[in-house]
């Protein structure tokens, strides 16, 4: 780690000519010519010597430890020599396989296709950076002028630190060793901003946002200035277009344009650092005689991922305001605040959803979301809204209960007060009196979902709970949020308020149901509720009761939350991955 300047080098400059003037000053009064000739010498000295000690220094200031964070060349595993078949030979000649009578067996065809040697010098740059900063910065637009912009950026450095290459141990081919290869590296910067932060409540929890890197030759130069570089600073273009010589450090800066603002957790993936790489059949390949070399094949060369989390938003947030993150940290968290946000919702909402389940005659595991929906929930470019299949449950078991007059009750019970308002507002809106031409649209889309006019005027739960699943089976958030504004106006939004009210339900009886200390964890934050939640999941023995306790408690997202939130050990803030496009 870099280190801040002694005081000594600059004090030589700030603090001496003041003495050079106190002298002066006692000089004068006392008319001294031996003390105005010393005077004279001490100030050509100062002065001559105080450009040599105010001389800029090349290259980039020095930083106070723990500013930089340097990630040493990953040589945790031994790229340089892998095994692989060959599947265009194992695979695509498996009809030549034969066992032969005098030959061994690995002299055939496709048994020297199996388990065959890829040799290569393998290299991997030292990478060095500082915590991503935000930049107001004028940049070109699509209208031909210059657009006042904030840009995330995060400013690093790479050293060519060399490579590895396998050689055999004095020509014995069965002792294999490991040589240091000083060469020039090329490298070709590609670094991604990610984030899998659900930014609303359609959204969820999860939501997939990606940032590639750009190009601004316009914001090098404030960026430069701002963080006291003294030597060229590159882009990804002009990074690319010289390589790195043995020994060499070269500073870049990777920008991107228009982030939202509301990401508070997201991850920085570098790739280009290393030449490892890693491929395997691609699915559903099909292999033949003909087929061409690694077509049926998908490559994936490693990735630094760097972790980061900032408090606040883009309005009150200083730009200095970014730290270092960990995997999982995100997850974790969620998880967390899903569990703070139910053990309080009854306080809020004077609801008591055991209780209100009881009246209807349901479990917390009969509003379960479907299998499909979890995993919908799991894809990382996922475009499908939550499901309202718990939601239509309820709609039903509320419309065959009987007497009529003990439904209101039910529902304030299990949703509170303010979820009985939506939910009459939302069973009003479907027979509120329209324009003729908006009325023409809402029949046709009840048709579609089999609702007749008869049920629509004299059986409206039963009508609510057909187009309940009939907007669940529409995959996009955009036609559902279409067709529900078409169904019910304005008071569309209640059903996903109503959706997210059940979810909460769901988690306290879930929690309630493995006897969960509230207590504790209410006196703590959203990270000591992860640790309590995961004591308790992970303490059911039954691997089939554990995945449905998840769902219960997280919903179809919980799943995917829970995996990420426990496979790595808190405080990890990188690590070196192989990522297949997806």
């Amino acid at each position: 780690m870099a280190s801040l300047p002694p005081a000594a080098i600059t004090d030589s400059v700030t603090t001496g000519l003041p003495a050079v003037r106190r002298l002066a000053r006692f000089g004068a009064a006392h008319g001294g010519l031996f003390i105005a000739a010393v005077l004279g010498a001490m100030a050509v000295v100062l002065v001559g010597g105080a450009p040599a000690a105010a001389a800029q220094p090349s290259g980039y200031r020095r930083l106070a430890p723990g500013v930089l964070t340097v990630i040493p060349a990953d040589r945790s595993g031994d790229d340089s020599l892998l095994r692989a078949d060959i599947p265009e030979i194992t695979l695509g000649l498996s009809d030549l396989t034969w066992s032969p009578k005098q030959s061994p067996l690995g002299a055939t065809l496709v048994e020297q296709g199996r388990n065959r040697d890829f040799p290569r010098d393998i290299w991997c740059l030292e990478f060095a950076f500082k915590p991503p900063r935000q930049i107001d910065i004028d940049i070109p637009s699509r209208e031909l002028r210059m657009e006042r912009k904030r840009v995330w950026y995060l400013l690093y450095s790479v050293k060519n630190v060399g490579g590895r290459r396998i050689v055999m141990d004095q020509g014995d081919a069965t002792r294999l060793k490991t040589e240091l290869v000083q060469e020039p590296i090329r490298f070709l910067p590609h670094l991604v901003l990610e984030s899998v932060e659900g930014l609303s409540a359609a959204e969820g929890t999860l939501a997939y946002r990606a940032y590639l890197d750009r190009v601004l030759p316009s914001a090098i130069e404030p960026i430069r200035t701002r963080e006291g570089i003294r030597v060229q600073l590159y882009d990804s273009a002009s990074m690319a277009a010289k390589e790195i010589a043995p020994g060499e450090e070269r500073w870049g800066v990777a920008i991107w344009e228009d982030v939202d603002p509301r990401i508070d957790y997201f991850s920085i993936f570098v790739r280009g650092l290393t030449n490892a790489i890693r491929w395997r059949p691609r699915q559903a390949a099909e292999f033949a005689a003909d087929s061409l070399p690694a077509a049926g094949e998908e490559h994936a060369l490693e990735s630094l991922r760097l972790d980061f989390w900032r408090p606040g938003d883009d309005a009150t947030s200083p730009a200095e305001e970014m730290s270092v993150g960990n995997a999982g940290l995100f997850e974790r968290r969620s998880i967390g605040n899903r569990v703070l946000e139910a053990l309080g919702r009854p306080r809020l909402s004077k609801a008591a959803p055991h209780a209100g389940l009881e009246l209807l005659g349901l479990t917390w595991q009969d509003i379960l979301v479907p299998p499909a929906a979890v995993k919908a929930a799991a894809a990382i470019d996922r475009d499908s809204p939550p499901s309202l299949a718990p939601l239509a449950k309820v709609v039903r078991s509320l419309a065959a209960m009987e007497p009529p007059s003990r439904r209101p009750v039910a529902v304030e019970t299990l949703l509170g007060g303010m979820g009985r308002e939506w939910f009459e507002d939302l069973v009003g809106s479907l027979n509120q009196p329209l324009d003729p031409q908006r009325e023409t649209l809402r029949r046709g889309m009840l048709n579609r979902f089999g609702v007749t006019e008869a049920e629509q005027a004299s059986k409206r739960l039963e009508a609510l709970a057909k187009v309940l699943v009939g907007l669940d089976g529409i995959p996009s958030t955009p036609a559902r949020r279409s067709a529900a504004m078409a169904l019910f106006g304005r008071t569309a939004t209640r059903i996903d308020s109503l959706a997210m009210e059940l979810e909460l339900a769901r988690t306290l009886v879930a929690l309630d149901d493995v006897d969960f200390d509230r207590r504790p964890v209410l006196a703590g934050g959203a990270l000591n509720a992860f640790d309590t939640v995961r004591t308790i999941v992970d303490g059911q023995p039954d691997a089939a009761k554990r995945s449905q306790l998840i769902e219960g408690i997280l919903g179809a997202e919980g799943p995917t939350l829970y995996a990420a939130a426990t496979a790595i050990t808190e405080g990890v803030d990188h690590a070196w991955v192989f990522r297949y496009e997806q």
